[in-house]
């Protein structure tokens, strides 16, 4: 029998001693006694742990110098909290180490420990790269080019999920575990999982070939097919866009890079055209009058492009004489553009007005012929 720590102890009697000396499952039962306080510890200390890291890390000067580097990004992140259970966690290791577990029950120990080891390692590095995506992010700022914000947020997604991926083969091969005969003995399988997974390889190379093709990027108003919106976020699997009516839709990347998109957002102008209906009762001098002002108007405006301004009476239409009013317009949201065609037509209006002209809307003349009457002869 294992030599019980507190053998030379005159704190228990005999008889506890005895009891706490002999084996009722697998191990002493003053090893269970203390395996059971050092847990109960270390769950009780964890959160008073975790409140000291906290305190450290709001009161740490190096955030308040340093605000945008990657020690100060990190300690920005909860990372008290996994830190916290790693102390207990080798706590525990250390508590398990100090009384000689016995048999097996030390191997699922030590294993259940390093499986939580994993998962909070794992999440710490999250954090890492959070902390280094953010880094990035500012550098990306800087630059003129919107490639490498795009890339930012689609390498912090992939190294994340490397992350898990390499955490979980790690921690596999610390269980004893031949992860390269595992990996090999799961061939035939992953060969069945691949082609249940065409649709996802396929939106993964699409979203790489968008990438790395820059047909839009993040903010761009696009049109694909009958989809229209702003795109929001370009994932893994997904392209989000929200509508103009403030819905999101989600396409899959390899549709994306495959269907013909329509940029919106890249235009340096957009073009505005409208018919312009007068009555039929206009004067050709006042047509001519209308057309001249109408187009230095628009001329004069400081989002107009001159070169391209057109205003001509072009059409005998059933109703009536129609103006064509063309022009471009350099702006870079919808809500821009529609408050400066707000400006220009009302000002169209107010031309018409002062020169007395009135527009068309759809009307029918009847004209009836009376037919001459004959008298009955006798």
């Amino acid at each position: 029998m294992e030599k019980f720590i507190f053998e030379q102890s005159t704190l228990f009697s005999e008889d506890i001693l005895a009891l706490l000396k002999s084996t009722v499952i697998i191990m002493p039962n003053w090893k269970w006694g203390l395996l059971a306080i050092a847990i109960a510890l270390g769950i009780v200390l964890r959160p008073l742990i975790q409140f000291i890291l906290k305190e450290i890390k709001k009161h740490n000067p190096f955030v308040k110098k340093y605000p945008k580097s990657f020690s100060a990004y990190l300690l920005n992140q909860k990372i008290e909290h996994p830190t916290a259970w790693l102390l207990v966690i080798f706590f525990w290791f250390g508590i398990g180490d100090a009384i000689t577990l016995t048999g097996k029950f030390e191997i699922y120990y030590n294993h259940f420990l390093r499986g939580l080891v994993a998962i909070y390692v794992i999440r710490l590095i999250y954090y890492c790269v959070d902390a280094l995506s953010s880094v990035f992010a500012d550098v990306a700022a800087k630059t003129e080019s919107t490639y490498d914000d795009q890339l930012v947020p689609f390498a912090s997604k992939t190294l994340k999920v490397l992350v898990v991926v390499l955490g979980v083969l790690i921690a596999l091969q610390s269980f004893g575990l031949n992860v390269m005969s595992l990996l090999a003995g799961l061939g035939l399988g992953g060969l069945a999982l691949a082609l249940a997974a065409q649709d996802t390889a396929a939106n993964l190379f699409g979203s790489i070939t968008i990438l790395f093709d820059h047909p839009f990027k993040v903010g761009d108003w696009v049109k694909v097919k009958d989809m229209e919106g702003t795109v929001e976020e370009i994932g893994f699997r997904s392209t989000r866009i929200r509508t103009f009516y403030n819905s999101v839709i989600t396409i899959p990347n390899a549709m994306m890079a495959k269907e013909t998109i329509d940029n919106m957002g890249i235009r340096p102008y957009r073009r505005i055209r409208q018919i312009l209906g007068l009555t039929y009762e206009t004067p050709p001098e006042k047509i001519e009058q209308f057309c001249d002002q109408v187009r230095y108007m628009i001329k004069q405006h400081p989002k107009v492009n001159s070169e391209t301004v057109t205003v001509n009476f072009n059409n005998y239409n059933a109703s009536s004489l129609d103006v064509l009013v063309n022009f471009h317009i350099q702006v870079f949201t919808g809500a821009e553009e529609l408050e400066h065609q707000q400006a220009i037509f009302v000002d169209i209006l107010k031309i018409a007005a002062n020169m007395k002209i009135d527009f068309a809307y759809p009307t029918q003349t009847v004209y009836q012929k009376r037919s001459e009457v004959v008298p009955p002869s006798f």
